[in-house]
């Protein structure tokens, strides 16, 4: 099966080059040389960069229309560097606003341009994951790590040390002719197979209430990676949330999916090798559906839920959580009696009701009083 590379590899030189040199043009980067393919550049991506008039460290290849950085080691392709220029929060923001840029469809037709990168950018044929330096992270890490996460999260000290939580003081957002301060946020990085692939950060008291709650870098690869995947464990907690893994990963074998959907891709990555994954979804109608599959609109076929497809690697229980919460709001000792729970996933029902986790009456709206 031909992948991304493979796809460009087709489409004429004169194409891909000439959307390149207009790419970078549209969000104000100069090519200041040419070696073969790459086209060379100021890199926009680390800050702490030096006379890069002089001695440029970015290039992006014109062929395959992937960025790389010999400075600060960042690399992806070129709608993640378009993202991350313009402050976009994600790769699809970029790709609207790149196919609608009149300068860029000229370099082909305006069909041929989405082609392309529904090409790159689907399920089938997955893009490079973009890779970012350490270094990137050190100007947060003086900032030390937020009262927020250790005093009101209960994270372990050790633990935020050792996945590298730290602050940004300024979660500035937005493209450079319009970017907004939206205040302190806790950064969160995502490291895979030895690689600091994106981070999330999260917003803190003080930060502008109407910013996200949380913003993650572009091309985010929240549905192909694990949080805090660690392939030699037997037994896995499987949770939703980072916060949840950060919270409880000091006395327990935990990773997390980042949300509901959890993508084929994924279930490999968390039951192969494994003896059982342990899933416990947030207690609602998303973290339900994960776990006994749902019917699409239109559809005769029922989509089966994770626990069952991941049941073809390894064995699959599910926690009976009596709570309307999630796991990062237990403490350890009822998170443990919780766990103790767990039913194989056949036998595993709905709550019929959900219990505050703080006062132990039915669920209620509000901050329990407790």
């Amino acid at each position: 099966m031909p992948n991304d590379l493979d796809q460009l590899t087709a489409l004429p030189e004169a194409h891909k080059a000439k959307l390149a040199r207009d790419a970078l043009a549209s969000i104000g980067i100069d090519v200041l040389r040419e070696q073969g393919d790459e086209l060379i550049i100021a890199c926009p991506v680390g800050g702490y960069h030096n006379d890069q008039q002089r001695n440029p460290t970015g290039a992006l290849n014109a062929s395959k229309l992937l960025f790389n950085c010999l400075g600060c080691q960042a690399r992806g392709t070129l709608l993640w560097l378009i993202a991350t220029v313009r402050g976009d929060e994600d790769i699809e923001q970029a790709r609207q606003w790149l196919s609608g840029e009149a300068g860029l469809t000229r370099a082909m037709d305006l069909p041929v341009l989405l082609d392309l990168f529904d090409s790159l950018y689907t399920e089938k044929t997955r893009a490079p994951l973009p890779v970012y330096s350490p270094r990137m992270l050190e100007r947060w890490l003086k900032e030390g790590i937020p009262d927020y996460i250790l005093d009101e999260r209960k994270v372990c000290i050790t633990t935020a040390v050792h996945m590298g939580i730290c602050t940004d003081p300024d979660g500035f957002m937005g493209p450079p002719e319009a970017r907004v301060r939206t205040g302190p946020r806790a950064v969160i990085p995502h490291w895979w197979k030895d690689q600091l692939v994106g981070w999330q950060s999260r917003r803190l008291p003080g930060a502008d209430p109407d910013g996200p709650k949380y913003l993650s870098t572009p091309a985010f690869p929240r549905d192909e990676t694990i949080y805090d995947h660690r392939p030699y464990r037997r037994d896995v907690i499987v949770v939703e949330s980072p916060m949840s893994n950060l919270r409880h990963q000091h006395h327990a074998d935990i990773e997390a999916t980042f949300g509901s959907v959890v993508t084929d891709l994924q279930i490999r990555h968390l039951g192969e090798g494994r003896r059982k994954l342990i899933w416990w979804m947030d207690n609602d109608e998303a973290g339900w559906r994960t776990i006994e599959g749902y019917q699409p609109e239109g559809s005769r076929v029922r989509s089966p839920g994770a626990p069952q497809r991941a049941s073809a690697f390894c064995d699959n229980w599910v926690v009976q959580s009596p709570f309307a919460c999630d796991p990062a709001d237990l403490s350890d000792d009822v998170f443990d009696l919780v766990l103790e729970t767990a039913v194989p996933w056949p036998v595993w029902t709905r709550p019929e009701q959900l219990f505050c986790h703080r006062c132990l009456n039915a669920a209620h709206r509000g901050a329990c009083r407790a």
